[in-house]
């Protein structure tokens, strides 16, 4: 999109924009529901649309046409991110597609309700039916419904009303002793008249033919040309007689919806002419179901002329009607208001020439209640003060504007910042503010009090010309000269660049075009200062320079090492320090295998054989967080000094010795399997057990120990053979160069084992066995437990179908395992005393088919 196509460049476009978006959100309506229309998109929008009228169109509210409107504004803005979003996601998009075209469906449904064929919509239906959607559709919404219905806003042409009379009424009874329907209709057949052109002559006439006729239609006749006769000798005529009754039956036709009122408009021109009526019969059929349809609520109208502060407006609405008593009160109440605050509005006038601050209290007093435009108008004419001075300078690539508090007290101030003609500021409490204003140029601000919105004072600034620094700046060494490189920015001329060394002497440094210098008068290993400035043309050819930007450069010489590496912990942090050297960064490397290379020089390139880069630092100080190091702990520096790198000291990270976790152990017979958690630093550990308690410590002499590794640990565990019966006792600490952390024990149990057998009684007999015990050990209290499917792992896992008590019998036990069991049937014989653990030869042997 082109800049000069994008939305609110134009006039035009800005106040389309404000009737579209502005108004409805000021009104209440939420932009979230139209998105489309708040950023100026079709619905099939594309995602390039989407992307421009996402930049494009928050920059329409900042023009000063839609920046009053402070409220709408703000809430688009802050609605900015959910519509990008929303826009910017295509299946979002088209939900949020399908829900705009399901609102216009509804609207367009209580449109059509409303409308009923009529052509239009009066602006106060419009806007009663916005009201009345809370914020659901707006006033742009409603037009475009009366448009897809062929509609449109419209006001109907006003009426002259003819009131019912007494006189009108006995016409009407006299014409329906007659089954005459209508005037009209006896003053066309009776009378031959056009309407309301009744001579004198056609009433006489018509009266001595009734002279010869009797009854009752006779005398209704004579009266209806009794007040004919009445009615054309005043001014109207008949016309007043024949409006009444044209617009009772078009009333009674709105019942039958506007087709039948139009109808019935345009069925006789001749009659419209003669009640006085709007020719044209769409006109007359709009009013006259616009007046039926959609009456004035005079209770809404009080209310709403309160809530608007237009009490004049209320005070005519009440004193306009006949009231009940309660309204009577309300009317005198009222006007006892209005009373007062007139007389208000007339002591501050009487104030504004000798105490200005007093007649503005006096109209914001006054304002709390009432909305008039002579509120206004008095407080312009006594405006607020404006602040003492204007200050301005320069700060980087803006311009700070400050002033003091205006002196005056009465109501709400605020200030109006102008650039120019430009508005930087409409109505803001901040007493500074920022602005960019274009570069190289003298400007000058003004700053306008406002009182409660109402301009006042104003106050002007001095002329600056803001000077912004040069841009992208940089500054490379080598071994022979420092260059430096930058952009100019827009209205610059030129730079200027003076160079400072360690002793204080300065100099200045020739530029390259204006965009960058090459000092080749530099010592190696010696710290410069550049102060680099842009140049802008001035006044009156004289040239004027920005403050200046500072950069430092260096001829790098050969790097020195750095030899006082120190290491430290702080929590999860390893902290580093040295020795700085002027503004040569130190690379600390990590070696992948823990061993550092010998401090050297050598090239930069070789560097690499230090290891990984963990941090690089020129402050002397540098932290590493303990995950960087991947359980490293040798820490190598590196100082890099244009091709070359020198090798320092390598210095080893001291971890605390913390235990171990998770210490657990698992026996498998005589073999015990310990387990645990290593801490992070830990590499090597010492185990320790004996039988009669737990090792004192990790040099305790009574136990038995064996040093570990974290690498041996990780490929085959830690496996210790305890043979004999009884509690054993594990130890487990960190160990560390002959330190060793705090111990962790564990205890393993190893039980008294005793062997059986069973056997078949007799080959042909395969449902009874034998049971035997074996060896000199005592025999426990067994339970033999058979178990269909598969072996018991319990003695309650499966049914118990014999039970030994100790010591047992000397020889073999028969066991009969019952025929009901489904085969096969797994057996097993479970010790019933913990300290003791029944083993059979062969396990998988103990299966019946």
């Amino acid at each position: 999109m082109a800049e000069k196509d994008l939305p609110g460049l134009r006039d035009t476009d800005a106040r389309a924009y404000l009737a579209d978006v502005i108004t409805p959100v000021e009104t209440g309506w939420s932009p979230h529901r139209n998105l489309f229309r708040v950023y100026r998109l079709p619905t099939d929008c594309t995602a390039d649309e989407v992307d421009s009228a996402l930049t494009a169109v928050p920059a329409l509210w900042g023009t000063p046409e839609l920046r009053e409107h402070t409220q709408a504004v703000d809430r688009l803005r802050r609605g900015r991110r959910t519509a990008a979003r929303v826009l910017g996601d295509p299946g979002r998009r088209s939900a949020h597609r399908t829900a705009v075209a399901a609102e216009r469906t509804a609207l367009a449904k209580a449109v059509d309700q409303f409308l009923q064929s009529a052509p239009g919509m009066p602006a106060a239906a419009v806007a009663a039916l916005v009201r009345q959607s809370a914020g659901r559709w707006s006033r742009p919404d409603v037009l475009a419904a009366l448009e897809q219905h062929r509609a449109a806003e419209r006001e109907p042409a006003s009426l002259d009303i003819t009131p019912d009379t007494p006189r009108s009424r006995r016409i009407t009874a006299a014409l329906a002793d007659l089954g005459i329907p209508s005037l009209w209709e006896y003053l066309t057949r009776e009378l031959a008249s056009g309407g309301p052109d009744v001579h004198a002559d056609a009433l006489r006439r018509r009266r001595a033919h009734l002279r010869t006729g009797r009854g009752a239609d006779v005398e209704a006749e004579l009266t209806v040309l009794k007040f004919v006769e009445q009615a054309l000798d005043e001014p109207d005529g008949l016309s007043a007689l024949l409006r009444h009754e044209f617009l009772t039956e078009l009333s009674v036709a709105v019942l039958l919806g506007y087709q039948e009122v139009s109808f019935l408009a345009a069925a006789d021109a001749q009659r419209r002419v003669a009640s006085g009526l709007p020719r044209d019969p769409d006109t007359l059929a709009y009013a006259v179901w616009c007046r039926h349809t959609h009456p004035s609520d005079w209770e809404s109208d009080y209310r709403q002329a309160i809530a608007d502060g237009r009490l004049h407006a209320a005070l005519l609405v009440l004193t306009s009607r006949r009231l009940t008593g309660d309204w009577e009160r309300v009317r005198d109440a009222l006007a006892a208001t209005v009373d007062r605050l007139t007389a208000d509005l007339a002591a501050a006038r009487e104030l504004e020439d000798t105490a200005p601050e007093d007649a503005a209290a006096r109209y914001l007093a006054v304002d709390r209640e009432l909305t008039d435009p002579a509120i206004t108008s008095g407080l312009r004419r006594c405006p607020a003060a404006a602040p003492a001075e204007v200050s301005v300078r320069a700060h980087h690539d803006a311009v700070v504007v400050t002033w003091p508090r205006s002196t005056s007290t009465a109501g709400r101030l605020t200030y109006r910042v102008s650039r120019g003609g430009t508005v930087i500021a409409h109505d803001t409490d901040a007493l500074a503010l920022t602005d960019v204003p274009p570069f190289g140029v003298p400007t000058s601000y003004t700053v306008q009090t406002l009182r409660n919105g109402v301009p006042g004072g104003v106050a002007h600034s001095r002329e600056i010309v803001p000077a912004p620094e040069v841009l992208d700046l940089v500054v490379e060494s080598t071994m022979l000269s420092v260059h430096g490189r930058w952009r100019l920015p827009p209205g610059a001329v030129g730079a200027s660049v003076t160079r400072t060394a360690p002793s204080g002497d300065t100099a200045q440094t020739a530029t390259t075009d204006g965009t960058g210098f090459d000092d080749t008068a530099a010592v190696p290993g010696v710290q410069y200062r550049y102060l680099v400035r842009a140049r802008y043309p001035g006044r009156a050819g004289t040239p004027e320079d920005s403050a200046g930007l500072t950069v430092h450069g260096e001829c790098p010489g050969e790097p020195r090492q750095v030899t006082d590496l120190r290491a430290g912990l702080s929590g999860d942090t390893v902290e580093l320090t040295w020795t700085r050297q002027s503004s040569t960064p130190l690379v600390i490397r990590v070696p992948p295998d823990g061993v550092a290379p010998a401090p050297q020089v050598l090239r930069a390139a070789d560097a690499v054989v230090a290891g990984r880069v963990v941090a690089v630092s020129d402050t002397g100080r540098a932290s590493v967080p303990l995950a960087a190091l991947a359980g490293q702990r040798v820490l190598v520096p590196v100082t890099v000094s244009g091709p070359l790198a020198a090798i320092g000291p390598a210095t080893r990270v001291a971890p605390p010795l913390e235990p171990v976790t998770g210490l657990h152990a698992r026996r498998f017979g005589p073999q015990v399997v310990l387990s645990w958690q290593w801490p992070m630093w830990a590499t090597d550990a010492r185990v320790l057990w004996r039988v009669d308690g737990p090792p004192t410590g990790p040099l305790d002499p009574q136990a038995t120990a064996v040093e570990i590794s974290r690498s041996a640990y990780a490929g085959r565990g830690a496996r210790i053979t305890a043979t004999l019966p009884g509690a054993h006792w594990f130890g487990v600490s960190v160990a560390d160069s002959g330190r060793f952390g705090p111990m962790a024990t564990v205890c393993s149990i190893r039980l008294r084992e005793v062997r059986y057998s069973v056997r078949r009684a007799a080959w042909w007999r395969r449902d009874h066995l034998l049971l035997a015990v074996h060896g000199p050990e005592p025999t426990p209290d067994i339970a033999v437990v058979a178990k269909s499917g598969s072996r018991p792992l319990v003695p309650e896992d499966g049914v118990e179908i014999l039970r030994l008590p100790a010591p047992g019998p000397p020889g073999p036990v028969r066991i009969r395992v019952p025929r009901p069991l489904p085969r096969p049937v797994f057996l097993r014989a479970f010790s019933l005393d913990e300290t003791v653990a029944l083993a059979h030869p062969a396990p998988h042997l103990l299966v019946v088919p």
